[in-house]
């Protein structure tokens, strides 16, 4: 009888199983592909705070590039430079920085079946039974992290994350991008409804070149992109993949034993897609808050977490909705207005990549300021 089966070794799968197998608690991560980290299918731009908050120091293990701002480019061909003066987001391999979760996990006692796939998970009596391509193992609690499919999570409560609220994803490694690496950049296209398009240096020459959008015919208009702003670039690789932009489920209930986090519950920021920091804080809190209910102690101080930052996502998630509304013929105007004193002074000194809402309510939310260190 395991104590804690984990589904899926992605960033909130293994985060989740570091803490509760360091609370104490047995733990087994299933995990369907040969690999930890792999597919690789993120730009890996990830807060330096937030890795902070993870617990996660920032490694040559898997860092790629030291990112300082950001640059807007509006249809127009504007641009509006964000610029912190200082070092706030790392650009990471996604494959190392998973395989570290996956080490840490490891030693704290966690246990990880690699090309082990989920099937179905189904409620026995006070234990839980996973059925999975190597046989049936039976578990007191579920820790769903499977991802964007979410089949277990479907089958098994009968919910899911907004179906039309995934947006693909085509994305490149470039050679000779010719930008600063210090800065991230965002392109805004009508071509492109629905996202934007994107380019993250991994180095002077080296770039993570992608765009996001429902459209049917993405790749064509990937290609458009790619002949507009570099057209001397060198394509090296193509992967594909979806990004959430909806609401967080409201399931995050212990008493039920069954807990989905990161992708599967929708843990991800609608205004950017990223799901690592908010999704492992969430997950990093059920692992502990579990860990703490098998000890028979009270995990209400864990769980009390976890729902302050889903509350984080939902005011994300209606910021996003509320963004949707500008015309992007007014994007300009809109960041105008943004890069102008003393709203770009206020940005420069409170702004939070993870916890948007909280950094722009800054003087506010406690919830900001227990977490800034």
């Amino acid at each position: 009888m395991i104590d804690v089966a984990v589904i899926g070794a992605g960033p909130a799968g293994l985060i989740s199983a570091r803490e509760a197998a360091g609370g104490g608690a047995e733990v087994t991560v299933f995990e369907e592909h040969e690999e930890i980290g792999e597919p690789e299918r993120c730009a890996g731009l990830l807060s330096i705070r937030g890795l902070e908050r993870l617990s996660l120091e920032v490694s040559r293990s898997f860092l790629q590039n030291v990112i300082r701002g950001a640059c807007f480019v509006t249809e127009s061909g504007r641009r509006y430079l964000f610029d912190a003066g200082r070092p706030v987001a790392a650009v990471v391999s996604r494959r190392m920085f998973d395989r570290v979760l996956g080490a840490q996990a490891e030693k704290r006692g966690a246990r990880i079946l690699l090309k082990t796939r989920v099937k179905r998970v189904n409620r026995s009596g006070g234990y839980f039974v996973i059925e999975t391509n190597r046989g049936a193992f039976k578990a007191r609690w579920v820790i769903d992290a499977e991802g964007a499919g979410a089949s277990v999570l479907r089958r098994f409560l009968g919910v899911a994350a907004e179906p039309r609220r995934w947006i693909p994803i085509r994305q490149l490694l470039v050679r000779g991008h010719n930008l600063d690496r210090r800065y991230a950049y965002v392109y805004f296209r009508s071509y492109l409804p629905h996202f934007f398009a994107y380019l993250i240096p991994v180095n002077e020459d080296l770039g993570k070149l992608g765009v996001a959008s429902r459209v049917p015919d993405l790749r064509r208009r990937l290609r458009k992109f790619v002949s507009e702003e570099f057209p001397g670039a060198k394509i090296l690789k193509e992967v594909g993949y979806v990004i959430y932009s909806g609401f967080p489920l409201s399931v995050l209930d212990i008493e039920g034993r069954f807990i989905p986090v990161g992708d599967a519950a929708g843990h991800v920021k609608a205004t950017t897609g990223g799901g690592v920091i908010l999704g492992g804080l969430i997950a990093g809190s059920v692992g502990r808050a579990v860990a703490e209910a098998l000890r028979g102690g009270d995990p209400g101080e864990h769980m009390r977490m976890a729902r302050m930052i889903l509350s984080e996502l939902r005011g994300i998630a209606l910021g996003r909705r509320i963004l949707e509304r500008i015309p992007r013929s007014l994007y300009d105007a809109f960041l105008r207005g943004l890069s102008q004193r003393p709203l770009r002074d206020h940005l420069t000194r409170f702004w939070d990549m993870d916890f948007q809402l909280s950094a722009l309510l800054a003087g506010r939310r406690s919830l900001y300021y227990g977490l800034r260190s």
